[in-house]
């Protein structure tokens, strides 16, 4: 990272939180270890990870490719169509760091336990024609109505608030 200025708190601002993005990507990261089965899906996890954390012009399986230092979108491709890893687990640790994190953010705002930030989540289906898109795969798509070739994506909204949001559960699914 490179950084230009004349004004010394701005540089070392931008130097420490970049050096904290690192530590909690790194953080997040060990938390999902144990999610995979073997050690290779897991690396591969974290170049994705780093590559859709950062801000890429493109964000598609060729850029994320590029960013991860991998020749073709290949790895990328397997680890999220083929890789065995636990997604519950995954969801449940994604879930743990999300929500140490608003409570981490909340204090440092001076606000008391239980008056947390409250982070909402909602989960996108989009539907793309080929399969050369990183996470495509024939699936249910609500947008579509009907079962097509497509990516799921969330989306993180978030506003100060009072009670403890469940972040990442799935809703729950009325039997009759």
């Amino acid at each position: 990272m490179f950084v230009q200025t004349t004004e010394s708190k701005a540089a070392a601002a931008v130097r420490i939180g970049a050096g904290l993005a690192l530590r909690k990507r790194a953080e997040l990261l060990e938390l999902l270890r144990p999610c995979f089965a073997r050690t290779e899906p897991w690396l591969q996890a974290g170049k994705y990870l780093r590559a859709v954390m950062r801000e890429l012009p493109e964000l598609n399986g060729w850029s994320i490719a590029r960013d991860a230092g991998d020749r073709a979108p290949d790895k990328t491709q397997r680890l999220l169509n083929h890789a065995r890893w636990d997604t519950v687990a995954a969801m449940g640790a994604v879930r743990r760091f999300a929500v140490a994190g608003l409570e981490e953010a909340a204090r440092r705002g001076g606000r008391r336990r239980g008056h947390l930030v409250i982070g909402a989540i909602d989960e996108t289906g989009q539907e793309k024609q080929g399969t050369a898109t990183a996470g495509v795969k024939r699936q249910y798509l609500g947008c579509a109505g009907r079962v097509a070739n497509g990516i799921n994506t969330v989306h993180l909204g978030v506003r100060p608030g009072k009670d403890r949001a469940r972040a990442g559960r799935r809703p729950a699914v009325d039997p009759g």
